[in-house]
């Protein structure tokens, strides 16, 4: 699957809303060591396409990230049915990886 982006915080609310797990990575154009990120995230997206992996700009999309807290680079987040069940904030490949087959294993 490709990694869709969020665009808007009615687009976001619907994506939360669902009953499958999803990853959310909260990223911007700036951001140095999200670059890494994006491409090993972009990456996994491909190998699963099971799953469902999607994008928001943190410059983009201001309001959601607020409202959810995000104050560091890369974040990614994991939700399930409207409620936050995992997080990984930092540049960590192995863990993202972990979180992104634990997420497509519920």
């Amino acid at each position: 699957m490709t990694v869709v982006y969020i665009t808007s915080m009615a687009h976001f609310a619907s994506v939360v809303s669902g009953t499958r797990p999803i990853i959310i990575e909260f990223w911007a154009e700036w951001c140095a060591t999200c670059k890494p990120m994006t491409e090993l995230f972009d990456q996994l997206a491909a190998q699963n396409p099971a799953g469902e992996f999607y994008r928001l700009d943190i410059e983009e999309v201001r309001e959601v990230s607020q409202e959810l807290g995000v104050r560091n680079l890369p974040a990614f987040k994991v939700f399930v049915k409207g409620v936050q069940i995992g997080e990984l904030v930092g540049k960590d490949p192995v863990q993202l990886t972990r979180l992104v087959y634990k997420t497509l294993s519920m």
